[in-house]
C-alpha cells in the first residue's frame, strides 16, 4: 500500500556547531566558491503505523510565545536559536497574517531569484526577457503608497506599481494549512506568470522554518510534518531519479530528475529551505535544460533570515488517517470496482423510484494537495420526476474508500472531514450527526428562494462514507427531507479490496 507515512517518529541531529554568515551575499562567488563552513539540521522522519479511519484522537494545542525584537528589527529569532525541533512545530492562524512594514524577506528573494533564475528560465524558454525587465520600488516610495492606500507590501507593488502576484520570479508571502488546517505553514512563493496555465510550469518556494521535513515523501498540505521534495511518481508514471548531496558547507542539496521535468530543493543550515519545478516537456513544450544549470542556481540562492514570530512546537493533533499518493493507473484499475459500486447504488435508488435512471460510474481521485488525493467512486442520474419550475430533478453519488478524511464533520478543522462545514457561511452549516442505521449521518441543506439543494454523508463503520446531493425546488411528495436521508443511508457498501484498504 503507497501511504503518506504516519509522522510519528522523529528523530533530530547536527545541533549547531558555528554561526551562520549573514544573509547578504555575494552572488559571483557564491556560484564559484559555494558556501563556507555551516550546519544544518534535519528531521528524519519513520514510519510508524496508522489508526482506523475512525479514530479521532486529542485537539490541538498550540500555546503561542511573543519573542521580542531583534536587533535587527524582524521579530522572531532565527531557526538556530529555537530550543525545539521546528519540523513538530508550526504557526497558528493568527500568526500568518502579512508583514507589517517593507516585507524585506521578499525584497531579498525577488532580486536574488532574478540573478540566479533569470537567465535560465530564459534560456528554456519558460520566460521572455521582457519579463524580467522590472525593478522593486525604493523603500520610500513603497512607504508612502502603503501609508496613502492603506495596503501592506505586496498590496502596494500590486496597486500602486503594477507588480501584480503573477509578476513572474515575484515572491509573494504565503501561509498554507498543515494537518487539515490543524497548523499553518509559511513560505514565499513565486513562479513564471502564466496565468492561463492550469499548473505552473516554473514553481519557487522559500520555506521558512516549521512544519516541513527535509525526508523525502509524497508531498502535499495534508500530512504533519510536510515533505519538502518527493522521490515518488508524479509528474509521470515512473518514480524520478533521486540525488541527495552534502556541500559540506551545512547545505543539502536534493533534485529529483522525472524525465519530462526537475524539482530540487536546498535546506539551509538555519532550518529554512527553498524547493522548485520545473515542467520541461510533460506537455510537450519542448523545453530544455540541463540539470546543472538548474542545480547551480540552485546553490547561488541565498540562505534568508526569515521572522519566525509565532512558530511554535505542536503538542497534540487530531489523528488524521494516511491519504493516498496519486497513481494515474489506480483510476483504470479501480474502474470495474466503480461501476460496480455505482450500479449497486443505482440498483438501490431504483428501487425506491423505479422511474430513476443512471447515466455512468466511474473511479476518480480528488486532489487534496500536492501529490495527496482521496480515493472515490463517481456516478450521477436523474430520478424520474420533476420538480415545481418542471426540471428534471438529479441525483450525485460520491463514495469515498478509505484514507484521507475523518467520520462526522467539525466547523474548526474542516480541511479534515469531508463536509465543507462553515458557521461563517450560511450555505455550509451542517445539521448534527444523528445515526441511522447503524451508520452516522450529516446534512448539509443550502435553500435559495424555494429551491433546496441536499447534500447527505454517510459514514460506515466499516471506514467507507457516500455522498448523496439533489436539489428540488417546492414539495414532492415522497421526496422530502426525511426521505431523502433515508434514501441515502440504505445506500450499499462499495467494491473494493478491504485489505488493501485496511488502516490498522
Amino acid at each position: 500500500m503507497n501511504l503518506q507515512d504516519d509522522p510519528g517518529a522523529v528523530l533530530r541531529n547536527a545541533m549547531p556547531e558555528t554561526t551562520p554568515p549573514p544573509a547578504q551575499f555575494d552572488l559571483d562567488r557564491i556560484v564559484r566558491d559555494g558556501y563556507r563552513a555551516r550546519r544544518r539540521q534535519r528531521a528524519v522522519i519513520g514510519g510508524a503505523g496508522t489508526a482506523g479511519v475512525a479514530a479521532v484522537a486529542a485537539v490541538l494545542a498550540l500555546s503561542i510565545g511573543i519573542v521580542p525584537n531583534r536587533d535587527d528589527g524582524t521579530n522572531g529569532p532565527p531557526a538556530a536559536d529555537f530550543d525545539f525541533d521546528t519540523a513538530l512545530a508550526g504557526y497558528p492562524l493568527d500568526a500568518t497574517d502579512p508583514v507589517s512594514g517593507i516585507d524585506h524577506q521578499l525584497k531579498e528573494l525577488t532580486r536574488a531569484a532574478k540573478e540566479a533564475f533569470g537567465d535560465l528560465a530564459v534560456d528554456s524558454g519558460f520566460l521572455d526577457a521582457e519579463d524580467l525587465d522590472y525593478d522593486l520600488p525604493s523603500d520610500e516610495d513603497a512607504q508612502e503608497a502603503m501609508d496613502e492606500l492603506d495596503l501592506d507590501y505586496s498590496g502596494a507593488l500590486s496597486d500602486e506599481f503594477g507588480l501584480h502576484p503573477d509578476t513572474p520570479l515575484l515572491f509573494n508571502a504565503r501561509s498554507y494549512p498543515g494537518n487539515g488546517g490543524q497548523v499553518y505553514l509559511k513560505s514565499y512563493t513565486a513562479h513564471e506568470g502564466d496565468e492561463e496555465a492550469d499548473r505552473p510550469a516554473l514553481t519557487l518556494d522559500a520555506m521558512l522554518p516549521g512544519g516541513w521535513t527535509a525526508e523525502p515523501g509524497p508531498t502535499g498540505d495534508v500530512a504533519f510534518p510536510q515533505h519538502l521534495i518527493s522521490d515518488q511518481a508524479s509528474w509521470t508514471d515512473q518514480a524520478p531519479e533521486f540525488a541527495t548531496e552534502e556541500l559540506g558547507d551545512g547545505r543539502t542539496l536534493m533534485t529529483a530528475d522525472h524525465g519530462c521535468a526537475y524539482e530540487a530543493a536546498v535546506v539551509y543550515p538555519n532550518g529554512s529551505a527553498l524547493r522548485t519545478s520545473w515542467d520541461l516537456d510533460c506537455e510537450d513544450q519542448g523545453r530544455e535544460m540541463a540539470l546543472g544549470d538548474l542545480r547551480d542556481a540552485m546553490l547561488a540562492m541565498p540562505e534568508i533570515d526569515f521572522d519566525t514570530t509565532g512558530l511554535t512546537p505542536v503538542e497534540e493533533l487530531i489523528e488524521f488517517p494516511d491519504a493516498w499518493v496519486i497513481d494515474e493507473s489506480w483510476p483504470t484499475e479501480a474502474d470495474a470496482d466503480a461501476r460496480a459500486s455505482i450500479d449497486g447504488a443505482y440498483d438501490t435508488i431504483a428501487a425506491a423510484y423505479p422511474d430513476a435512471e443512471l447515466r455512468d460510474g466511474t473511479a476518480n481521485q480528488h486532489i487534496l494537495s500536492g501529490d495527496l488525493t482521496r480515493r472515490v467512486y463517481v456516478g450521477d442520474g436523474d430520478m424520474g420526476f420533476t420538480d415545481d419550475t418542471g426540471y428534471p430533478v438529479t441525483y450525485d453519488l460520491t463514495y469515498y474508500l478509505p484514507g484521507g478524511w475523518l467520520p462526522g464533520f467539525d466547523y474548526a478543522t474542516p480541511e479534515l472531514y469531508l463536509p465543507p462545514c462553515s458557521r461563517e457561511d450560511p450555505n455550509k452549516v451542517c445539521e448534527d450527526a444523528t445515526e441511522v442505521n447503524g451508520r452516522t449521518v450529516v446534512l448539509r441543506r443550502i435553500t435559495v428562494g424555494e429551491s433546496v439543494s441536499y447534500m447527505v454523508y454517510v459514514f460506515d463503520p466499516a471506514g467507507w462514507a457516500v455522498e448523496y446531493d439533489t436539489m428540488i425546488e417546492g414539495d414532492i411528495d415522497g421526496y422530502g427531507r426525511e426521505d431523502v436521508i433515508a434514501l441515502a443511508a440504505s445506500l450499499p457498501a462499495p467494491v473494493y479490496d478491504v485489505t488493501e484498504y485496511d488502516r490498522e
